[in-house]
């Protein structure tokens, strides 16, 4: 009974041990790096819901920022005032396309390796020749591509405003659009896809602009490997990619919503 009983202690012992090993180990993980973009798209309300590409890759690359360094991340919604949440401790970093207006002193703006214009997608019969032919001629856009936006205004355009790159893409298909814009790099992609060789008028690309990481003053013990894995990433196959996953992805589901209705 004696030995027993010690049995028994020593097993409680190391189960004490054990959970304290675990709690250790649990307050030694480091809170998850907040990144700043511009927009966080809403959770799915249902299950079966579809899920959709979203426009631009400021959520990848903060994904990707998060696995390289081997850190949770959380993604927060800061619009346009990335330097206002830096200064406030929202964000402890911040992705943004660095040719927008930033506000802030001693902000480290470090490029990810992303550059691209935007151009439409349009069938090839068209009549559209240039940009300024788009005036009173229906474009899609994304509602949170204010660069597009501003481009279909700028051309007197009439803005056909849409969640998803997918919706936007499909009108143009149905014929609800005569153009759709979005970034070049993944047009060029998209127009490789068989299904889309008549849909692959374009034209010269304007609004170029790049996708970069701000990085808050002060040097924080972690930028160092942000601008390690920044640097990585543009001189390696990434963005090559990202871009050929975007066009593959937004195809299928262009074509569900298109063709397949019934396939959700």
């Amino acid at each position: 009974m004696v030995g027993k009983a010690l049995s028994c202690r020593g097993a409680a012992l190391l189960l004490a041990a054990l959970v304290l090993a675990g709690g250790a180990a649990a307050e030694a993980e480091p809170p998850p790096l907040r990144i700043g973009v511009a927009q966080v798209p809403p959770k799915a309300d249902i299950p079966a819901a579809r899920l959709y590409t979203p426009d631009g890759f400021d959520l990848d690359l903060a994904a990707e920022i998060g696995r390289r360094l081997g850190r949770k991340v959380e993604t927060v919604a800061i619009g346009g005032e990335a330097g206002e949440a830096l200064a406030a401790g929202r964000v402890d970093l911040a992705v943004v396309q660095p040719d927008a207006p930033v506000a802030g002193a001693g902000l480290d703006v470090v490029p990810s390796g992303y550059a691209t214009g935007l151009t439409v997608a349009m069938r090839t019969d068209t009549d559209i020749r240039s940009w300024e032919n788009l005036a009173g001629r229906k474009v899609c856009v994304v509602a949170s591509n204010e660069r597009a936006r501003r481009l279909v205004r700028a051309a007197g355009g009439l803005e056909i405003v849409q969640p998803v790159p997918a919706l936007a893409l499909m009108k143009v298909r149905t014929g609800e659009c005569d153009a759709a814009i979005h970034d070049a790099a993944v047009l060029h992609r998209l127009f490789g896809e068989a299904e889309w060789k008549k849909f692959s008028a374009t034209l010269p690309a304007r609004a170029s602009t790049s996708l970069a990481v701000l990085l808050p003053p002060g040097n924080p013990p972690w930028a160092g490997e942000v601008r390690a894995t920044l640097a990585g990433l543009a001189d390696s196959p990434f963005w090559d990619r990202k871009t050929e996953e975007w066009a593959k992805n937004v195809a299928l589901e262009v074509y569900l919503e298109q063709d397949a209705p019934d396939c959700h």
